[in-house]
């Protein structure tokens, strides 16, 4: 008891304290946005009027406002404008808000409601065609509803219905239950939740729930500081997961359904605002955000505080936080202020001071103004108190820096200080001051236990207590020295030097780089970095220099070295540069900072590093930037300016197509390059300064677009958009398929044309040929005629001259009957064997009448052949014949004989022997040789071109050989001659 005693002693003794922390605790979350110069938008940009009633962010980020002509969205870059040509039912729309199904909603006074959706507007009638004017707006996950004057109204089934509405009795039945527990209703106010279904009555000590019957559910206790009128601000509305919120001039209260619970928050504790005229609710999906003029609230779902952000009430009445941290303000009469999310973020010191050099040792911020003098930071006020001031005026700031001895210098052209390491302040070189006042202090530096100052176009030199000064070089343009490998180097607007036994000289190596205005040295073991007026950053090394080329153009005004990264300050902007040691040269930037940044201005005269703190210092102040903010490394969001992910051409489409894409930030489209790639056809990245990009006479094909964006922080993104170029019907693949197979049809039509013409050719050849074989068969027929013709007038002859006149006619008859078969079978290419049989008998019995029955033959067919149906080569058989009698037994005297064998091989084979018992080849082959006749070599020849022609014309097939029997028998003469005749099918 006694310790529960002492802490309630203690509680009440200090609770004014507590009071007041906890109000300073509040206060410390409060960003006071007052020093920011925001990023205006008016008519003069691009807005249809500066009449503004309300912002709200789509679900892509594009931001839209509500105007008294027109509803605006706007891409960071322009401003489009939708109006009744567009669809909507009334361009002056005075709210926006969006629900749980990303859809944004516009409220106006019409009989028409409605949202947009992916850039189209959508608008539905009002039941019974009822104008309406929504006033508070109440959101759950399910639908978005508003009430006006006839009640809660909400889409259903494409009509805006209305849900409840509230009759004279229903309000009577109200009255009725708020008198039954002791409250009026100058006392009390009620509200009803359409979702539950539940009546919550407000008053000064308690609130009360009922349920649709107006039974009482649940009480709890309240404390307000006086009775929330509705009349007073006249805000309220359901926001998500059943959050109530109730405004009056002097705070808000947050009723939670789900749990009953409550919270009051006064803006007097929150931001020290006594009362209020104008308030503005609106219900993000993860924040609530509270507004009037001059503040913005920011509170979660959970009814705690989180942040406040204050700004003067001139930019704007209502004001509204994006997603990636922006600050967007608007009035009624000076359209849209944008405060960037990076000026937000950043802290900001002696604004509106031209802040020269900047500087901190053991602990003690530092920082130099020209004509004024110099400052640190107070780290109790969080503000710069100046502790020494310039003697005279028109000073520029040259350094503040540590020397050899730790002590910290301070230099002016107006006059020179120090301050010495216990802190104490003396007035430097006040032997200088006297001996050179009308000098102008640019540098100092302490080398080899000697203080090197640059005054008035020279170079002094004193001792350590600055006795014995005196001036060594005269030169004008010095304003830097460093020392770099134990020498002391001075650089000013003609290049580098160096000193060496008290004089001025220039490096040995010989480089345009030297000549260049030094505006700035960094000394370190290894390397000299020396910044330029213009060129960027080179690095001497007494034998080498290399030009860091990606710096080229910068004017650098402080370099600073960490790790393998050198950050620089120039007039375009902070820079940090990561050394590539295998090639320094190209070594890349790799983040750079400007005003989009945070920056006071591009223009930079000095930075300091603190660990993750980067301070700039301008002509117009100090910048304070934490480099690891996560607003650093957002994605650029890039965008098609369209809404299909494929688009496609045909017709004179495909000819020009043009893609148009966008960066959708509102404070930085100036510092991110874009790239892009076409694929298939191109592999390799593309930079353009455009966002247009214009293809011409692709060839029908689907293609994948891709277009990165990089920012100043190198976070990139790539986005892709696909095209499909459509072809003509004589493009399309079905079409190429038909025109190769009419190519291939008419390619085989071609050949099967040529070959049938080839086959025609062939054939009227072969015809002819074999008319031209069949002629020549004749022909050589016919010579073989007048040889017999002659041999036998010659025997008839003879016969008449014996006097043998019944022989002579006989003989006449057979020669006759003979010569009619000749003619007959002359003009026919195949006989049958029995017509060749019948013409070889004839001329047989004629030879024998001639050689008066010295010639025997015999002719002998073999059974298996059929004589009328198997066919021989006509004439065939008497050639042969003839060469046995007349060339075989002509030269015999004895009686020869001559037998003919026909015998069957097999189906459409047969062979043909022809054998005599005469002198036999050899001899006569003698008689020939010796004889002038040829009859001989006319009736072979004739033979073996017949053969020859038979077997060319491909009807027949005939081996033929002829030996001399007396190679083979012994005591035996004579030759036998062996035809194989193979009758060839015919196709």
């Amino acid at each position: 008891m006694v310790l529960a005693l002492f802490f309630i002693i203690i509680f009440y003794t200090f609770k004014d304290v507590l009071k007041q922390l906890t109000k300073l605790l509040i206060l410390s979350l409060c960003i006071n946005l007052y020093a920011q110069q925001p990023i205006r938008y008016t008519t003069k940009q691009g807005l249809p009027s500066n009449h503004i009633y309300d912002i709200q962010e789509d679900v892509n980020g594009f931001m839209w406002f509500a105007t008294n002509r027109g509803l605006v969205k706007y891409d960071g870059k322009t401003f489009k404008t939708h109006t009744i040509k567009d669809g909507l039912p009334n361009n002056d729309t005075w709210s926006l808000e969006t629900d749980w199904q990303d859809r944004l909603w516009y409220f106006s006074k019409s009989n028409y409601q409605g949202y947009i959706k992916n850039d189209s507007i959508y608008k539905f009638p009002v039941e019974n065609n009822t104008v309406i004017s929504p006033r508070w707006i109440f959101k759950s996950k399910e639908r978005l509803l508003f009430h006006s004057s006839g009640g809660y109204q909400t889409l259903k089934r494409d009509t805006i219905k209305t849900l409840t509405s509230f009759n004279p009795q229903y309000y009577l039945k109200v009255k009725s239950l708020v008198e039954t527990y002791g409250y009026t209703s100058s006392d009390a106010v009620s509200y009803f939740n359409p979702e539950e279904k539940e009546l919550l009555v407000i008053t000064k000590n308690e609130l009360l729930f009922f349920d649709g019957d107006f039974k009482l559910i649940k009480k709890r206790a309240l404390d307000l500081p006086k009775i929330p009128r509705i009349r007073k601000i006249g805000d309220y509305g359901f926001l998500y997961n059943q959050i109530f919120y109730y405004a009056t001039d002097l705070g808000v209260l947050f009723v939670d359904f789900k749990t009953r619970t409550s919270k009051y928050f006064s803006f007097k504790e929150l931001v020290g605002v006594a009362s209020i005229k104008y308030f503005r609710c609106k219900a993000l999906k993860n924040e609530i955000q509270v507004s009037f003029p001059g503040h913005l609230l920011t509170f979660n779902y959970d009814l705690e505080f989180k942040k406040a952000y204050t700004f003067p009430e001139k930019l704007g009445r209502i004001s509204y936080k994006d997603t990636k941290g922006n600050l967007w303000l608007a009035d009624f009469t000076n359209g849209i202020s944008l405060i960037p999310n990076s000026n937000i973020e950043t802290n900001y010191y002696l604004k509106n001071k031209k802040v020269q050099k900047i500087n901190s040792f053991d602990g003690v911020f530092y920082a130099g103004i020209n004509d004024d003098g110099f400052y640190r930071l107070n780290t109790k006020t969080e503000e710069f108190d100046k502790f020494l001031k310039l003697k005279r005026a028109n000073g520029e700031i040259y350094q503040i820096k540590k020397d050899a001895l730790g002590k910290v210098i301070f230099i002016s052209s107006a006059n020179s200080y120090f301050k010495n390491e216990k802190g104490t302040q003396d007035l430097l070189f006040a032997y200088l001051n006297i001996k050179f006042s009308h000098f102008s202090f640019k540098n100092s530096i302490l080398y080899k236990d000697k203080n090197y100052f640059i005054a008035g176009g020279q170079v002094f030199k004193s001792d350590s207590n600055f006795k014995n000064t005196k001036n060594f070089i005269t030169k004008s343009g010095l304003l830097h020295s460093t020392i770099f490998k134990d020498n002391l180097y001075y650089g000013g607007s003609d290049g580098l030097h160096f000193i060496k036994k008290d004089t001025l000289l220039r490096p040995k190596i010989k480089n345009s780089l030297l000549q260049v205005s030094i505006s700035n040295f960094l000394s370190t073991k290894d390397n000299l970095y020396i910044g330029t007026d213009g060129r960027g950053i080179y690095v001497y090394d007494e034998d080498k220099i290399i030009h860091l080329k990606n710096t080229d153009g910068f004017s650098i005004q402080k370099i600073i070295k960490k790790d393998d990264k050198i950050w620089v300050a120039t007039g375009k902007g902070v820079h940090q540069v990561t050394l590539n040691n295998n090639d320094i040269a190209n070594s890349r930037i790799t983040n750079s900072f400007y005003e989009s940044d945070g920056l006071l201005q591009n223009n930079t005269n000095d930075i300091f590093i603190k660990e993750n703190t980067l301070f700039v210092a301008s002509d117009i102040g100090i910048a304070e930037l934490n480099i690891t903010n996560n607003i650093y490394k957002l994605q650029p969001k890039l965008y098609f300016k369209t809404t299909n992910d494929t688009l496609s051409f045909k017709n004179r489409a495909r000819d020009n197509i043009a893609i148009t894409y966008g960066l959708q930030d509102y404070n930085n489209q100036e510092y991110v390059n874009y790239q892009y790639r076409l694929l298939p056809i191109q592999k390799e990245w593309t930079t353009t300064q455009t966002n247009i990009l214009n293809f011409s006479n692709l060839s029908p094909d689907e293609y994948q677009l891709e277009v990165k964006a990089t920012d100043q922080h190198f976070n990139e993104i790539i986005v892709k958009q696909y095209l499909l170029v459509v072809p003509t019907w004589w493009q399309t693949t079905v079409a190429k398929i038909g025109f190769v197979l009419l190519a291939l049809i008419g390619f085989w039509l071609f050949i099967h044309i040529i070959k049938q013409q080839v086959r025609k050719n062939e054939k009227e050849k072969a015809l002819q040929d074999r008319r031209i074989a069949g002629l020549e068969l004749q022909a050589l027929r016919s010579q073989m005629n007048p040889h017999f013709v002659h041999n036998s007038l010659n025997a008839i002859q003879y016969f008449i001259q014996r006097n043998e006149v019944e022989l002579s006619e006989n003989y006449l008859s057979k020669f006759s009957q003979l010569i009619r078969l000749f003619f007959e079978y002359s003009r026919m290419q195949t006989i049958t064997i029995k017509e060749e049989l019948e013409l070889l008998t004839n001329y047989l019995d004629i030879e024998k009448l001639r050689f008066e029955e010295k010639l025997q033959y015999k002719i002998t067919v073999c059974d298996k052949i059929d004589l009328g149906e198997q066919l021989i080569p006509s004439m065939l058989l008497q050639p042969m014949v003839e060469n046995a009698v007349n060339h075989g037994l002509f030269h015999k005297k004895e009686n020869g004989t001559v037998l003919i064998e026909f015998k069957y091989l097999e189906k459409g084979t047969f062979k043909v022997t022809v054998k005599d018992d005469g002198i036999g080849i050899h001899k006569s082959k003698a008689i020939f040789k010796a004889s002038s006749r040829n009859y001989q070599s006319n009736s072979s020849a004739v033979l073996h071109e017949r053969l020859e022609l038979l077997n060319k014309g491909k009807e027949w097939s005939i081996n033929y050989t002829i030996k001399d029997i007396s190679e083979t028998e012994k005591n035996a003469t004579g030759t036998i001659v062996t035809l194989i005749l193979t009758q060839n099918q015919q196709k």
